[in-house]
């Protein structure tokens, strides 16, 4: 089968970050876009330079699509090399196709929005961290567009909005969801939790962390339909493990203290910050401690309830459903809201 997609209007050049002074022209990134055409993988039937583009899929006759953003100042720190607003917009996407278990992505389309202060050699670094990024997850940047601010918007940051295509790993299994966690399962969460973000300098592993596709699809091979239900960690892990509860109709009891966290990060804290992108899932029986070369911790058990996260810290216990990131909340105005929290 096909799935057609919006004409790209992006550019890859490699060049230096240091502000080039050179205005940005569309057509002339146009004309550079489309010449790397021929490095398009096999899998891009009509590549760049229509009104739209077309990849080729497998058979499964279904697509999963996610859509994430990355806006300078609020999920990279104000200033940085925009290749990392980019890397981290498909990073974000790709962590997403992890969360599914049996998916694979198979394209992105992106749209950025940039001040019209921007110089050329900026702008040509974001589509960098767009396209060389997709391009090492197998997930070729084929569409999108650009758009500038007016001049009258003083002081605009960068923002880009990429949305992802996936398949079906395997034609033949479900993807996993949040809401398949059974009373009984156990609770478990892959790499480390906390410290992913900086809280003085805004930089940190956020900008540059491993999607967990491969160990999700080992996951999947390994413990099948043992595999109930899993999420990426993205706003905290008590936020987080809260949307499995609540789409599975549960309780999750989960012991602090075994939390695998990050050295210099306390439990509290590291359960709150968000940005790990790791893993949490449920599974029933006997599950690998390392899987695709990443630690696999049990924190907890799933128990009969309402959507609560009960975390026990000792003889005490409180529910972290909520603990995390609110990207709507007005608390969140700080850019460093995230390792506030």
């Amino acid at each position: 089968m096909t799935w057609w997609l919006a004409c790209t209007r992006l550019l890859r050049r490699s060049c230096a970050c240091a502000c080039s002074g050179e205005s940005m022209h569309e057509f002339t990134m146009l004309e550079r876009i489309y010449a790397l055409n021929p490095q398009l993988p096999a899998s891009v039937v009509l590549p760049p330079g229509d009104d739209m583009a077309m990849v080729s899929c497998n058979q499964s006759g279904e697509i999963l699509v996610a859509a994430d953003s990355a806006i300078e100042g609020r999920h990279t720190p104000m200033g940085c090399d925009p290749y990392l607003i980019g890397r981290k917009a498909v990073l974000r996407n790709l962590s997403d196709v992890a969360a599914m278990g049996n998916a694979r992505p198979i394209a992105i389309v992106a749209c950025a929005t940039l001040p019209a202060s921007i110089d050329s050699a900026r702008a040509w670094r974001l589509f960098e961290g767009l396209r060389e990024t997709a391009a090492l997850w197998n997930a070729p940047l084929v569409g999108g567009d650009t758009a500038m601010l007016s001049s009258n918007v003083l002081h605009a940051p960068i923002m880009v909005s990429v949305t992802i295509l996936a398949v079906k790993q395997v034609l033949s299994h479900a993807v996993i969801t949040r809401a398949g966690a059974c009373i009984g399962d156990g609770v478990y969460v892959t790499g480390t939790i906390g410290g992913a973000w900086d809280a003085a300098t805004g930089l940190g592993r956020h900008l540059d962390f491993t999607p967990r596709i491969e160990a999700a699809h080992a996951l999947c091979a390994a413990l099948n339909t043992r595999l109930h239900a899993m999420i990426d960690v993205s706003d905290g892990l008590g936020r987080d493990l809260g949307h499995i509860a609540r789409a599975s109709h549960c309780d999750l009891e989960i012991d602090l203290a075994r939390v695998p966290v990050s050295v210099g990060v306390s439990p509290l804290e590291a359960i709150a910050h968000g940005e790990d992108y790791e893993l949490a899932f449920t599974a029933i029986g006997e599950v690998p401690t390392s899987i695709a070369g990443v630690a696999v911790t049990r924190i907890g058990t799933v128990v009969a309830g309402n959507g609560r996260v009960m975390m026990r810290d000792g003889p005490a216990s409180f529910d972290a459903s909520r603990m995390g990131y609110e990207h709507a909340s007005p608390t969140n105005d700080d850019p460093q809201a995230r390792a506030k929290s």
